[in-house]
């Protein structure tokens, strides 16, 4: 649970520019993963 309270203090406390870097390596991944299952379908 500490790690998690660390994260979310580290998250808070990063500049603006690095949640945005974080958001869309996110968005990339989530994108891919359904480009993939369509794919297959």
């Amino acid at each position: 649970m500490n790690e998690v309270k660390r994260c979310l203090r580290v998250f808070t406390q990063s500049p603006l520019k690095v949640r945005l870097q974080l958001l869309s390596m996110l968005c990339d991944l989530m994108n891919t993963k359904t480009n993939n299952n369509n794919a297959k379908r």
